[in-house]
């Protein structure tokens, strides 16, 4: 019964019998879809938890932290994607899906994993909320420089944005002033692992035909979504510690630059564009658990700093 429950609050484990059950059993998904949202926006209040309000008492020290943040995420990471789009995708439904996703902010699964993968959590907050924060200006501006005005003044988009943003930041500060939260420090790893469950089953379920009729349509997605997080994180990695950053202050850098918010993307496609546009996001999403993978083994058995 333990080994049970160990493998079961296994976060590699839960992520690929996400993947696994969102193709072989993906027809559920239609009623998971409403619950995407809320799961993620519990994932980004958990991993807002770890850090006191005490970091944000000296503003002047946030500043670069924050400016870092927005850089790796929409500047490197982002510009990487709209390129490789223009040059691997002439589909235009899905060239849509990946503005979208170079639009969005750092993935949240950043937070828990400068927690447990040995990198710098406090780093990681500031320059996450440098690059959240931005992501209320900059996604609309991009929406705005591709799509035109009339996906800019959407509710869903604002109302999607401020959920997965203000709402899950302002949570965690209010249990921290109260100190309620207790209850869910204590249970943090199972509810972060299964709420990440529920949004990538659902994600992938929704497409599941796409992957599952024509895999050589996807090719070109497959192309970009591993160049945009596994090689980009890797060759992140090897420049700051050639630049002889901390390697813990390196490793969260490498996280901010190579991982972007899919269940963000993914749900703005599906509301804004439709099930077509969410197949990029669905497919970085396949590509982004086994780098998950690959970070948990790559940071565990790193060379010493």
């Amino acid at each position: 019964m333990n080994r049970i429950v160990t493998m079961l609050s296994n976060r590699n484990f839960v992520f690929l019998a996400a993947l696994v059950c969102g193709l072989a059993f993906g027809q559920a998904a239609v009623y998971t879809k409403p619950l995407v949202v809320p799961a993620l926006a519990l994932v980004m209040m958990l991993a807002t938890l770890s850090i006191s309000g005490e970091v944000f008492r000296h503003p002047r020290m946030l500043v670069r932290p924050a400016l870092i943040g927005l850089t790796l995420s929409y500047v490197v990471q982002g510009g990487l994607i709209l390129l490789l789009a223009w040059w691997l995708v002439p589909e235009p439904a899905y060239f849509q899906g990946l503005v979208v996703l170079a639009a969005v902010p750092p993935a949240v699964v950043v937070m828990p994993l400068a927690v447990v993968l040995d990198g710098d959590p406090e780093y990681a907050l500031i320059s996450m909320s440098g690059a959240y924060v931005g992501g209320l200006f900059l996604i609309p501006l991009v929406f705005l420089a591709f799509f035109g005005p009339g996906q800019l003044f959407r509710h869903e988009l604002f109302l999607i944005v401020l959920s997965l943003i203000a709402g899950p930041m302002a949570v965690s500060r209010l249990l921290l002033w109260r100190n309620w939260q207790r209850p869910f420090v204590r249970f943090r790893g199972g509810l972060t692992n299964w709420g990440f469950f529920v949004a990538v089953y659902t994600i992938i379920g929704l497409n599941r035909e796409v992957f599952l009729r024509d895999p050589l349509e996807i090719l070109p997605l497959i192309l970009v979504a591993l160049i945009s997080t596994l090689v980009l994180g890797e060759a992140l990695l090897l420049i700051m510690r050639w630049q002889g950053i901390e390697l813990r202050r390196a490793n969260t850098l490498m996280m901010l630059g190579s991982m972007k918010n899919y269940g963000l993307a993914s749900g703005l496609c599906l509301v804004l564009f439709g099930s077509a546009a969410a197949v990029p996001t669905t497919v970085c999403t396949i590509i982004f658990v086994p780098y998950l993978v690959w970070l948990n083994w790559r940071l565990r058995v790193r060379e010493p700093a």
